[in-house]
């Protein structure tokens, strides 16, 4: 918001010394147009929220920093209700407090709640509105949607699964036995190559690998384009034509560094396995049957950008989001050693029966490793916000009417923390999710949800059983007592926990072996 703000009143300044009153009033005027005489606005019962003042609304009480957190002791202290409504500088918001707001309006409703918001900056400026995440509901986002849940899910899990090999996961044992320093960087190279293999059959040998680290970008700067407020052509498309021609603003160049990390993301690793077919070396992958599926579909740069995305979702979609719940397990794991020792206790009883690892399709074998990762989910729940949504039209709940175009976000980490739902929410308890009074399931609000729910749950939960599974196996891991641990995590977009050290050591000389069977396999 900050930032929009202060271009704002840098375009001002510009309008104001070319010495043209018109031009100097032009933007307020707009403006005031806008917020005025929105129809919604001024004829109906909106929801509570925050006092309002004139121009900006009530848009500077969005907190700022642990915002999922802040807007649940908001709503509790004001006694909101299950919505929250902001609005201003012709943009309203609303936020969905708790499970039964998300059950009402984002999964009943979900013909009415599946639009995105017009990021022009990240949409139409640097190109993710040819993604699916920012694409708007209708035939387009239905293929695509249909292609990627073939691909990635539950009924692709036999040919998915083959491509998830225990070499890699052989691989990354060794070496973060090697250096445990670099705990970070392995779990992302483990991720990465499980993704990019399932994506474009390509397997990266180091953590720093070139697709890695594009996506790693990618992926940071689209956090940065989609948060609400923060350029100024979101909240007012028509000056996308002016702030291009203002140096100062220098929104020209950062259009530009986006865009190709945008293409880095996702045409680059299209083209080359397109490359690989045209000389007959490809190897089996998503992206490869994607384009002898649909040969006709990439021969100009929208076809390629149709069929590039369904892959790329793979990957840009998995990545960041498995790679921070495969940190929290090792937080998890340190500071919770009763529910480490119940899951080494049943993969030990697994592999003293087979000798090996569990494979991708034996997670029934393990209902407590499959519990702990439903609670990693909710404990440390990685999107606390998630991806903006926006209504299509106008909705009417409890009495209010929420108007069309409104920005909608689910605290689903006010979900995961609610006491009612989680009794001692504060605790890493895998219990929960075991025998015949299971609390509810955070796949229901982790993940999305709706039409928009991540079709990518089951793969999600495949690759975290695979890893969890061989590192319970192997390793010992506890707190260095040199350096204490708490349950502290990045204030972002997505959550990761905050930079920590623990011991990571093998459990015994047979725990050695099945990694050196695993690195041969």
């Amino acid at each position: 918001m900050t930032r929009a703000l202060t271009t704002f009143l840098s375009l001002f300044e510009s309008f104001h010394s070319s010495g043209s009153v018109v031009a100097c009033a032009a933007p307020f005027l707009i403006t005031l147009v806008l917020v005025l005489f929105r129809p919604s606005l001024t004829r109906t019962k909106l929801p509570p929220g925050p006092m309002a003042f004139p121009f900006v609304g009530n848009l500077l009480s969005l907190p700022t920093t642990q915002k999922a957190q802040g807007l649940r002791d908001m709503e509790q202290s004001k006694s909101y209700g299950d919505i929250t409504y902001f609005h201003g500088l012709g943009q309203s918001l609303v936020i969905l407090n708790n499970r039964h707001a998300m059950s009402e309006l984002f999964i009943r409703r979900s013909d009415i709640t599946g639009g995105r918001p017009t990021l022009t900056m990240c949409g139409e400026l640097v190109g993710y509105n040819k993604a699916i995440v920012l694409k708007q509901p209708g035939k387009e986002f239905r293929e695509m949607r249909k292609e990627l849940g073939a691909a990635v899910g539950k009924g692709s899990a036999l040919s998915r699964n083959k491509l998830l090999r225990h070499q890699e996961l052989g691989r990354y044992l060794s070496n973060l036995l090697e250096t445990p320093s670099l705990l970070f960087e392995h779990n992302r190279w483990l991720i990465g190559t499980y993704t990019l293999s399932i994506a474009y059959g390509y397997r990266p040998t180091k953590f720093n690998d070139t697709f890695i680290i594009a996506a790693e970008r990618a992926l940071a700067e689209f956090v940065d384009l989609i948060q609400p407020g923060t350029w100024i052509v979101d909240l007012f498309p028509f000056l996308k034509h002016v702030v291009l021609r203002l140096p100062f603003t220098r929104y020209k160049e950062t259009i530009s560094r986006y865009q190709e990390s945008q293409k880095a993301l996702s045409i680059t690793p299209f083209r080359m396995v397109k490359s690989q077919l045209a000389r007959g070396t490809a190897p089996e992958s998503v992206c490869a049957t994607l384009i002898n599926k649909f040969p006709t579909r990439s021969t100009t740069e929208e076809d390629e950008a149709y069929l590039a995305w369904i892959a790329g979702n793979i990957y840009a979609g998995g990545s960041d989001t498995t790679v921070s719940s495969l940190c929290s397990f090792y937080l998890a794991m340190c500071l919770s050693p009763t529910a480490k020792k119940k899951a080494q206790a049943e993969i030990d009883a697994f592999t003293e029966r087979m000798d090996r690892f569990p494979n991708a399709n034996e997670k029934d074998r393990c209902p407590y490793i499959c519990a702990l990762i439903s609670e990693l989910y909710r404990w440390a729940i990685v999107a606390p916000l998630g991806i903006p949504h926006m209504f299509t039209e106008d909705v009417e709940y409890n009495g209010y009417l929420i108007p069309r175009n409104t920005t909608i976000l689910v605290n689903a980490w006010a979900i995961s923390q609610d006491p009612e739902i989680y009794p001692e929410p504060d605790q890493f308890r895998p219990e929960r999710f075991l025998g015949n009074k299971q609390q509810l399931d955070p796949r229901e609000y982790a993940f999305g949800g709706g039409r928009r729910l991540c079709p990518g749950i089951d793969l999600a939960d495949t690759m975290m059983f695979l890893a969890l599974s061989g590192i319970l196996a192997v390793f010992e891991i506890c707190p260095l007592p040199s350096c204490p641990l708490s349950y502290a995590f990045r204030d972002a977009f997505s959550r990761h926990p905050l930079p920590f050290e623990c011991s990571i050591t093998v459990r015994s000389s047979r725990a050695q072996d099945w990694i050196n069977v695993a690195l041969a396999e």
